[in-house]
């Protein structure tokens, strides 16, 4: 099932905020799958908040859902000011074919998303050190021509033989990804964003940057007082995931905690709400639920209500983790 417009658009708020992954400045590394690392490799975490440019892309993505193999295809344009702030605005849907009011409404939607959209959509390094456990690194050893910017290529595996691999063509003199192709282990590309055009320092003075949804971060010692209940959480998570941020968020006057993990690479977040404050869960292991699963191009959402419980789980896992990601928050 898709998700519906509504979703996708709370979905964007609720994620607008989220940021890169603490500790994201250069770092140092001896090795990449048994040979030298590139010196690139500690920069690309930080590229996209720290350096000035404008980028034209072609996205496209393939996925299977209910209704078969949808081919998704537009054009975007990004702005950063290499200080963190950024903008991403979709320009042109070019598949499938939509009428003028649906294609609106798409890059309307996607407008609404672009915090996510920059900072989570592709894959891209969130924390290297974390990073290095979960995947290997191949440097190819092969020189190409991105929107005329000199780029290396690096293959990118899962160290568990995960569904996907990627391969990343990265400026090394800035540690920006400028093109992005994921495989299945098949060898099957189902989804590309590469540059088109590309300036470096471009004038930002009729460019409106993203605001961030305010976030209150929150310890398990705090988060009674930041939110007003006591959250519930996973106690299982994805092999190689953990906890980077706790943070409060509000959308439409609704209180969540926003709970981020990462493998370094993937990141899964868990919205949890309550309807009815009070300091702690109730401890009845027996409240009935439904987990709705849904999909939004190659993420995956589930979420269920639990009585007074409202928790969503997103991320690129296979639908039956998250479901067990849900399960495991189970008061």
């Amino acid at each position: 099932m898709r998700l519906s417009c509504a979703s996708l658009l709370a979905l964007g708020v609720l994620l607008g905020a989220c940021g890169p992954a603490d500790g994201t400045g250069p770092q140092t590394v001896a090795m990449v799958s048994g040979s030298e690392a590139p010196a690139f490799l500690g920069e690309i975490a930080a590229a996209p908040y720290q350096v000035a440019y404008f980028a034209r892309r072609r996205v496209w993505q393939s996925y299977q859902d209910a209704h078969g193999t949808e081919t998704l295809e537009y054009v975007e344009a990004v702005w950063s000011d290499g200080q963190g702030r950024f903008s991403v605005t979709p320009e042109q849907v070019l598949q499938p074919a939509l009428p003028v009011q649906q294609a609106s409404t798409f890059l309307l939607l996607q407008k609404a998303r672009e915090g996510f959209t920059y900072r989570l959509r592709d894959f891209r390094i969130q924390d290297l050190d974390t990073f290095l456990l979960a995947y290997t690194v191949e440097d190819l050893d092969q020189q190409v021509s991105v929107a005329g910017q000199a780029c290396e290529r690096l293959r990118i595996r899962p160290a568990n033989q995960g569904p996907s691999y990627w391969e990343l063509d990265v400026d090394p003199a800035t540690g920006l990804i400028l093109a992005t192709r994921e495989f299945l282990q098949s060898g099957a590309l189902v989804a590309l964003v590469e540059t088109l055009e590309y300036e470096a320092n471009p004038d930002l003075s009729g460019v409106t940057l993203h605001q961030d949804l305010a976030a209150t971060p929150f310890t398990p010692a705090t988060a009674q007082q930041t939110l007003g209940f006591t959250p519930l959480q996973p106690s299982f998570l994805p092999q190689g995931f953990a906890l980077t941020k706790s943070e409060r968020v509000a959308q439409a006057g609704e209180t969540w905690a926003r709970f981020t993990y990462t493998n370094g690479g993937e990141t899964l977040f868990v919205l949890y709400s309550r309807e009815v404050p009070g300091s702690a869960a109730p401890a009845d292991l027996a409240i009935p639920y439904t987990i709705k699963v849904f999909t939004a191009g190659r993420w995956t959402v589930a979420q269920a209500r639990m009585a007074q419980h409202k928790i969503i789980v997103l991320g690129r896992e296979p639908a039956a983790i998250l479901q067990q990601v849900i399960e495991s928050c189970a008061p």
